[in-house]
């Protein structure tokens, strides 16, 4: 479980891509500055464009999750520029697609961002253990540990679509310019609970 920080966001956004990689970073960025769930942020359309009685440009859309409607700013410049790089209408992207080709694309931007080939402690799949059972019994291993035997793998393998929501929540709380109760109503959450599970923050911060 990680999230993109700021400047690994920066870095992504500034990346020379073309084609359906340009698309697949396109449609993650916009889930990281909205802080919806992939299921939400993949359909945007200019349906969904609006203006508050105050001016600011905003987001409306229905959560497919929970059916309650959330209201999403319009802060950052980079977003206004990805919506209107689409006349704000989101691509459609495959989540699996999506899945696959934005690792990919951290992988290569891992080495000019170093903090994006970081290992960290994760889990194996139930298939990835029985594999590495398997290959135990041959005296090999598929997969690193650490020192204290947790499997291990670089940040840019475990980038999703669901690290785009979880990145911008953690941002937005690091920012310490929102209420919690601003940030629930951005994310869509109904619980503190269920929204501390998204604030992903290292033993410094």
């Amino acid at each position: 479980v990680v999230y993109l920080t700021t400047e690994e966001l920066s870095a992504l956004y500034d990346m020379p891509l073309e084609g359906f990689e340009e698309v697949v970073r396109d449609v993650f960025l916009i889930g990281c500055f909205t802080a919806m769930r992939f299921s939400d942020y993949s359909r945007i359309k200019k349906e969904n464009i609006g203006t508050t009685h105050k001016g600011t440009d905003v987001i409306r859309i229905k959560q497919e999750k929970t059916d309650g409607t959330v209201v999403i700013p319009i802060l950052d410049k980079r977003l206004e520029a990805l919506l209107k790089k689409y006349d704000y209408n989101v691509p459609e992207v495959l989540d699996q697609s999506l899945n696959r080709t934005i690792k990919e694309i951290c992988k290569r931007l891992s080495e000019t961002v170093p903090t994006l080939g970081k290992k960290e402690r994760t889990v194996l799949t139930l298939k990835e253990r029985r594999a590495e059972v398997e290959a135990r019994k041959k005296g090999e291993e598929l997969f690193e540990y650490d020192g204290q035997g947790y499997p291990i793998r670089p940040r840019w393998e475990l980038v999703a679509s669901h690290t785009a929501r979880r990145s911008c929540i953690t941002n937005m709380y690091l920012t310490e310019k929102y209420s919690v109760q601003q940030m629930m109503s951005v994310s869509g959450h109904k619980t503190e609970t269920q929204f501390y599970k998204y604030v992903k923050l290292s033993l410094d911060e």
